[in-house]
């Protein structure tokens, strides 16, 4: 596995995309009810136990470990193989996620960030929801970004909703430290006025210990701060990589060596030097891109892990899942496979 980029050994004997050569990892986020969800990032419960439902009859559902193996080997993939992924670490996993896998025995790999273990917190872009898509504040915002003062108008919904898309552009593509400064203003200049707000926790370090133990589960990498690699520079990358990395193995007392990128959709592992980054902390395979159902339609040749072709290691491709009925996730997945 010392090249990052390699070809199958046998896949000049197969044809490029056929139902052996391909596998297709899912990626979710959350599994819960949301009043707010302008990501689009959570399934609910009963859509998540259909789904799991659906993969366990007619699917081949892959641990990340045999994913590794069969890149390692170029063993063929069984027809219809998927592996099931989450990012984030959000405490649903544990709480609502984990009881349907196990009733399902349903195989699936959970990425996790770490800084909210070390200083309880949220993600920014909750931070964000919570100010701009569910406040009642009425007003104005003015926030230093860059030196330069910007304003938006907070008046109606619809000012709300393009201040939060406005900020949410701004805030993916800085580093964590600048992206706080730019929270701790916008916190000290709106009321937070909502009447109830979505739950954003994440796991902490004993929920982490409890998903690592079950047999089901395996724990990743996601950086620290849960960052746009892309928009970091190289010494920044190394920093939130190494330091998840750290923090992760010292919560569940053993190694870890699968990471997939925030943000993969960026193709991250693409930039100088990350996926030697990765590779120097030891991880040995990592998921990138996540295509959703929107924009995978031409592109489902570089939407599967395809032992067919050339398979960079630190950049799997994922394909995003949505809050769909089981018809809906059943022509989804089809639309890949040509059924």
């Amino acid at each position: 596995m010392d090249n990052l980029l390699f070809k199958t050994a046998t896949a000049g004997n197969r044809s490029t995309g056929s139902t052996v050569d391909t596998c297709l990892i899912l990626q979710y986020h959350r599994v819960g009810l949301q009043a707010y969800d302008p990501l689009q990032w959570t399934v609910e419960p009963y859509n998540f136990e259909t789904h799991m439902e659906y993969l366990a009859n007619n699917c081949n559902v892959i641990s990340v470990d045999e994913m590794k193996l069969h890149i390692e080997t170029s063993t063929p993939f069984q027809p219809r193989t998927v592996m099931v992924t989450f990012d984030g670490g959000y405490a649903d996993v544990l709480y609502t996620a984990k009881d349907i896998l196990e009733r399902h025995h349903t195989i699936a790999s959970v990425f996790s960030t770490s800084a909210n273990m070390i200083k309880r917190g949220q993600f920014w872009w909750d931070t964000l929801k919570d100010y701009f898509v569910a406040n009642h504040f009425s007003g104005h915002l003015q926030v230093e970004i860059d030196g330069k003062l910007q304003k938006w108008p907070l008046v109606t919904q619809l000012d709300k909703f393009r201040a939060y898309y406005d900020l949410y552009s701004i805030l993916i593509d800085k580093a964590a430290e600048e992206q706080q400064e730019i929270l701790n203003q916008i916190i000290g200049s709106i009321d937070l006025q909502a009447q109830e707000l979505d739950n954003h926790r994440t796991l902490d370090a004993q929920e982490l210990k409890e998903l690592d133990e079950c047999d089901l589960i395996t724990i990743g990498g996601h950086t620290h701060s849960g960052v746009k690699l892309s928009s970091l520079t190289q010494w920044q990358q190394t920093q939130e990589i190494s330091k998840n990395k750290e923090v992760l193995e010292e919560v569940l007392g053993h190694k870890i060596e699968y990471f997939s990128y925030p943000f993969g959709g960026d193709n991250d592992s693409d930039k100088a030097g990350t996926s030697r980054i990765l590779k120097d902390n030891h991880f040995s395979l990592a998921c990138g891109n996540a295509y959703s159902m929107a924009n995978h339609a031409n592109d489902n040749a570089y939407s599967m892990v395809d032992l067919a072709g050339k398979i960079n290691i630190y950049d799997l491709p994922r394909v995003r899942i949505e809050n769909w009925t089981q018809y809906m996730f059943h022509k989804f997945l089809e639309s890949f496979w040509g059924k």
